[in-house]
């Protein structure tokens, strides 16, 4: 079995989508109800600051998977880039894939940091891996939610790397919801069974149930006043935060409603994941066995 370095692990995103895959993943996150949460979970897990690690101590790995914080870079962040103290962490990182050379390697940020990743993907081309560099959107891969994200793929033993294939259509207020053969996006209340009917849900973010911002508290208040609401308009629960990152809707989060809403909103959607993970570790994998 394939063994994975999951650097900023979360409360398992990736490591759901490492298991879908059958990939062994390690993960390292310093916070400790998020770890809590990946042992309720039963994901392997150091609770370590990034800083503290070792390279050379995870010798011999397949991959390479990184979410470093995205408080820096966030417009739902402080935006203070290497001023704020975690912003550095985003080199961490390359840290690691100078160290290892490992066959595969997936990172993801928010937008702002696709300038950095392009810089990333240019040093790794330099050293013999092909890569892409680009911006998915959660609902095109079965997410209840208009998450866009920067990813860099790299490979060693591939010419082309390319991003998974969508499964489900682009949201847009102009474009069509059906257009086979990919499947409709999912709203809202597709998800919770109450919610916003004609749409996916906005951003998860760290926030909870301010979603971001007054913006989204608007829309979502005139949704309800315009009948396009389903159920009852109060405050959503973690466990539905977890549904609309596509985490299950008993997944055993853990620690104070606070750190629970901090940990799904700095999630990365696990059915992404998986879409991400298919497209450059199961390619991996296959031109191994070839």
């Amino acid at each position: 079995m394939s063994t994975v370095l999951d650097l900023f692990a979360g409360p398992g995103g990736w490591s759901l989508a490492c298991k879908k895959l059958g990939l062994a993943e390690i993960g390292i996150e310093w916070d400790h109800w998020t770890c809590e949460t990946r042992r309720a979970a039963g994901l392997n897990t150091i609770e370590k600051d990034i800083d503290a690690i070792r390279p050379e101590d995870y010798a011999g790995i397949t991959g390479l998977i990184a979410s470093p914080p995205c408080q820096p870079f966030s417009v739902a962040g402080n935006r203070l880039w290497l001023a704020d103290p975690r912003g550095r962490l985003i080199h961490q990182p390359m840290r690691f894939a100078r160290a290892l050379r490992p066959a595969w390697i997936a990172m993801e940020e928010v937008l702002a940091v696709l300038p950095i990743w392009e810089r990333f993907a240019y040093e790794l081309r330099r050293s013999g891996y092909a890569t892409w560099v680009g911006i998915l959107s959660a609902e095109e891969y079965s997410v209840p939610q208009t998450r866009r994200r920067a990813f860099l793929l790299a490979s060693r033993t591939q010419d082309t790397i390319r991003p998974p294939q969508p499964t489900h259509t682009r949201y847009g207020v102009k474009t069509t919801r059906y257009a086979p053969p990919l499947k409709p996006w999912r709203s809202m209340a597709d998800a919770l069974g109450r919610g916003i009917i004609d749409r996916p849900s906005f951003t998860v973010t760290t926030r909870g149930n301010s979603w971001g911002g007054t913006s989204t508290r608007e829309s979502i208040r005139a949704a309800v006043l315009e009948g396009r609401w389903a159920g009852p308009d109060d405050r959503l629960t973690v466990t539905e935060f977890g549904l609309l990152q596509s985490f299950p809707a008993d997944y055993p989060w853990q620690g104070t409603n606070a750190s629970r809403l901090l940990q799904t909103g700095n999630a990365v959607p696990p059915a992404l994941a998986a879409a991400v993970l298919s497209s450059v570790a199961l390619s991996q994998a296959l031109a191994y066995a070839a």
